[in-house]
């Protein structure tokens, strides 16, 4: 029994090829990927592959959250804008900036720790 050659379609040029080259492998959260394939012309078109294992050890960039504080009444109407905060988010977390936008809490929990 003889094995088929592989033939795979270009995924640029839209022509069957039966020496596909592997451009590009599509991974999903929620089953099985794919890869993408190309004539031997048009794979040079193509980045090189990414090994996805130097993706997880690349070092995130660190970003900033903006939180805009409202003071809302019981049933969820805004009273008032307070303006924004901004602090990083990720492994370098700042503590929230006391400020006129962040008064400290005053629920029966928090005045009880202080």
């Amino acid at each position: 029994m003889t094995a088929r050659p592989p033939v795979r379609m270009c995924a640029r040029c839209q022509w069957t090829t039966s020496e596909p080259i592997l451009v590009h492998e599509v991974h999903v959260a929620t089953g099985p990927g794919f890869n993408v394939y190309a004539c031997t012309d048009c794979a040079t078109h193509y980045p090189p592959l990414t090994d996805t294992l130097e993706l997880l050890e690349a070092t995130p960039r660190p970003s900033r959250m903006t939180i805009r504080v409202h003071r809302v009444t019981a049933e969820g109407a805004t009273v008032e804008d307070r303006g924004e905060v901004r602090t990083w988010t990720g492994s370098r977390i700042d503590p929230t900036p006391q400020t006129a936008a962040v008064p400290p809490c005053s629920c029966p929990r928090c005045r009880t720790v202080r």
